[in-house]
């Protein structure tokens, strides 16, 4: 019985440490060998992602927002606030060697992809009571040389919303914030790499597409009885006349389909529903248009203060103002007028 006891120790601890062996090879990590299950754990019945492949679009869900803690490197970001990029959410700690040895890769991706529309946010959720402390993590970062904004994950709420199980795990966001394509462990830069080159291209293909219809190429000049004959009453009152509608009695001011705005007037593409947020104020609200070029910003003293009117660069019609007390990115409120736009939905 003895001897029979010492074979099957002897089998047990062989096997333990081929496995382990394969699982420090693989990059699994310090948690070792438990992220062969991890995949499955994480996609559960509601995938964030199809692992390693690259997700269509339509199979994708939107991300989880990213909740509260202390920002290293930057101001705080929000997933909202960072579409029309690509983002990459690397959980780590400064503890884990596996996460160390991701480090490299993230750091080159940051600095040739940044200005190309890629951003990467480093989550540090912590393993050990060490890691908790905001110094030693302000002084890790530091020390590692990370000039991309890294957030603190104290209390696992982002890791949970991600269905993390393990360091290192990463995720890549399309432009639209829907999670595209993730990994468990050390490994897989070349498919991360192309998997970021891939989706920095793809609204950058929608665009070319869809050049005619987002960028200004001829001007429309009508006489204005023309427009009045043409416009609803409603519509020429806002478009020519540069009247305001209410507030909160617009068609669009609580519209949340995916799709474009375009001049109710010309039909002139002018905001994207990327960029539109509730600014609680009961008008459609946009905090950057579809292309600069497409719009006009005169001066208006009408009420007796001075405010920034926006009207269509093709036609010249009134469409509403923009003020400084925005959302992200850009601190800008465009506020519009329903009347004044014609919603046409993402197919």
């Amino acid at each position: 019985m003895h001897r029979q006891n010492v074979i099957a120790g002897g089998i047990l601890l062989t096997a333990s440490i081929v496995l382990v062996t394969v699982g420090y090879a693989k990059g699994w990590g310090p948690l070792g060998v438990l992220s062969v299950g991890i995949p499955r754990l994480v996609r559960g019945d509601n995938p964030l992602a199809a692992s390693d492949k690259l997700a269509a679009v339509n199979t994708s869900p939107v991300a989880p927002e990213l909740a509260s803690g202390t920002w290293i490197n930057s101001e705080a970001l929000t997933l909202k606030g960072l579409r029309g990029r690509v983002v990459l959410i690397d959980f780590w700690t400064f503890g884990c060697y596996n996460c160390r040895n991701t480090l490299p890769s993230m750091k080159s991706w940051d600095t040739r992809y940044r200005d190309k529309g890629l951003t990467i946010i480093g989550v540090h959720t912590p393993e050990l009571d060490t890691e908790r402390n905001i110094e030693n993590v302000r002084r890790e970062v530091a020390a590692l040389q990370l000039r991309y904004p890294v957030l603190t994950d104290n209390d696992y709420a982002t890791w949970n919303a991600y269905k993390v199980e393990g360091w290192p795990t990463m995720f890549l966001l399309d432009k639209s914030g829907r999670v595209r394509w993730m990994h468990v462990g050390e490994g897989a830069y070349d498919e991360a790499e192309q998997t970021i080159q891939k989706l920095l291209a793809e609204d950058d293909q929608q665009s070319d597409n869809k050049s005619e219809k987002t960028e200004m190429t001829d001007k429309v000049v009508k006489p204005e009885e023309e427009w009045k004959k043409q416009l609803p009453p409603e519509k020429f009152y806002v478009l020519r006349q540069a009247g305001t509608e209410r507030a909160f009695t617009g068609e669009y001011w609580d519209n949340h389909e995916p799709g474009i705005y375009h001049c109710a007037a010309c039909g002139l593409a002018l905001f994207s529903s990327k960029t539109k947020f509730d600014s609680g104020t009961g008008w459609p609200s946009f905090y950057a248009p579809i292309s600069e070029a497409n719009i006009i910003q005169n001066t208006d003293r009408t009420l007796g203060m001075a405010r920034t009117e926006i009207r269509c660069r093709r036609c010249g019609s009134h469409l509403g103002h923009v003020f400084d007390d925005g959302s992200a990115p850009t601190g800008l409120r465009y506020c519009m007028n329903s009347a004044a736009l014609q919603f046409e939905k993402e197919k």
